[in-house]
């Protein structure tokens, strides 16, 4: 991924919305079941890409029950079934700790009194699970989950309702996530984008940009 980049030069009055995973959380279950599957006859890239799929997941950060998504799943893949209902009960060993360069980076705006917001692709019941363990998670503005509304970015109608529940105004408003197609949607509707590839990277960015 590039260096971070402002997509476009932002304006006065500011806002800042933040992706979850992959920015301020280190969301990676590839470890854990590399781990699990290394003595195993199962194929773990197999269960990642096939059982664990992105559609299934997806299911999952849209909303829907995830005792009801792994239960299908288990019945797809039987052979699967113990990985399967480890994701669930194990679940905070996928997510191995905050990025907490980044964490620092909201607290400063924060005390700088911007208002700072979260907008990630999260199950509800998934962020309560991390907001116990996180306790920076209490201190955003206001939050918006795909789980709460079943739509995932980069649909542009979740952005249009994190602009109307945040009060916001996409011109004054910066947008960082770590994919580049969902930055690229918030563009579209008016917001300044950063990519996100570090910590370091995006508080340099914000200070060349008089932000921090």
């Amino acid at each position: 991924m590039a260096a971070v980049t402002f997509m476009q030069t932002p304006n006065t009055s500011k806002a800042f919305v933040f992706d979850v995973a992959g920015v301020l959380l280190d969301w990676r279950p590839e470890p854990y079941f590399e781990k699990y599957f290394a003595d195993s006859n199962l194929d773990c890239s197999f269960f990642l890409s096939e059982v664990m799929s992105s559609e299934a997941q997806n299911r999952i950060s849209r909303g829907d029950d995830i005792d009801s998504v792994l239960g299908d799943l288990v019945v797809a893949h039987p052979d699967y079934a113990s990985a399967i209902n480890l994701w669930k009960r194990d679940w905070h060993q996928l997510l191995p700790g905050a990025i907490e360069g980044t964490v620092s980076v909201v607290a400063e705006l924060l005390e700088r009194d911007y208002p700072v917001y979260a907008l990630g692709n999260w199950n509800r019941q998934e962020f309560e699970w991390a907001r116990q363990r996180f306790g920076f998670l209490n201190s955003f503005t206001d939050v918006l989950l795909s789980g709460d509304c079943g739509i995932l970015k980069p649909d542009v109608e979740i952005f249009e309702r994190a602009v109307a529940q945040f009060s916001i105004v996409p011109q004054n408003s910066v947008f960082i996530d770590d994919r580049a197609d969902n930055v690229q949607a918030a563009i579209g509707l008016g917001f300044n984008g950063l990519v996100f590839e570090s910590p370091r990277h995006l508080y340099l960015t914000l200070m060349d940009y008089q932000l921090l």
